[in-house]
């Protein structure tokens, strides 16, 4: 028995390369574009009033005010 033969056909006739080639080209594309829009545009700064630097970025624990119990009996 003969076994058919594989039809060779070109890599660029097959169009899962040319999809593979669209994803890397977007990636790439889009890395630049980034790069670009982070060095063209400057940080800006925050400034929130009354902040102290502190060395975590754990916000201080400031205690609730605590108002005199009403209602319970205590007039």
């Amino acid at each position: 028995m003969n076994a058919p033969a594989a039809v060779q056909t070109a890599w660029y006739r097959v169009p899962e390369v040319w999809l593979i080639f669209v994803l890397l080209g977007a990636t790439i594309l889009g890395t630049f574009v980034m790069m670009a829009m982070a060095t063209r545009q400057p940080d800006t700064h925050l400034v929130v009033p009354n902040d102290v630097p502190r060395p975590s970025k754990i916000p201080p624990i400031t205690p609730a005010a605590t108002a005199p119990a009403r209602g319970h009996g205590a007039d």
